[in-house]
């Protein structure tokens, strides 16, 4: 603020920073189409032991159904039109504690039906056998779940 003295009184001048036509506006919020595997799965093979997997707006959080371990991993970011997502490993207790992992999915979408298939890194892998975890040979996929929509 600068205070200057006249003949007729004082007049005062204000400085405002940032309301001049200089200003670079401020950029609008980014609006982000939801992640459509937000909700709770349930397990339903084929290997591993039975768990739940609840994805959120910001994570996915895996739970043994008998409360013997839990994973938290966050959501890094996700393609609900190529069907692909990152998650980063975040804490966990039990046996299952994979700390400073990264991994990627590919999944499909079937009704209430989801397969995922995971690999190590940020590269998402290339779905096989939606619906199965089974590829054409008829060998199991590695690292593919199937899960149902938790009612």
């Amino acid at each position: 603020m600068t205070v200057t003295r006249t003949a007729g009184g004082i007049l005062l001048v204000l400085a405002i920073t940032g309301c001049g036509a200089d200003a670079a506006p401020k950029p609008e919020p980014i609006e982000r189409e939801p992640f459509e595997l937000d909700g709770p799965w349930l397990y339903l093979g084929p290997s591993d032991g039975p768990h739940t997997l609840t994805v959120g707006p910001t994570s996915m959080v895996y739970a043994d159904v008998d409360g013997t371990w839990s994973s938290t991993w966050t959501l890094k970011t996700y393609d609900n039109d190529i069907h692909h997502f990152q998650v980063a490993f975040d804490s966990g207790s039990g046996a299952y504690l994979p700390m400073g992992q990264m991994m990627s999915g590919a999944y499909a979408l079937t009704g209430s039906l989801l397969t995922v298939q995971l690999a190590n890194g940020a590269t998402a892998p290339v779905l096989e056998g939606a619906g199965t975890c089974t590829a054409a040979s008829g060998m199991a996929l590695p690292e593919c779940r199937l899960y149902i929509v938790k009612q």
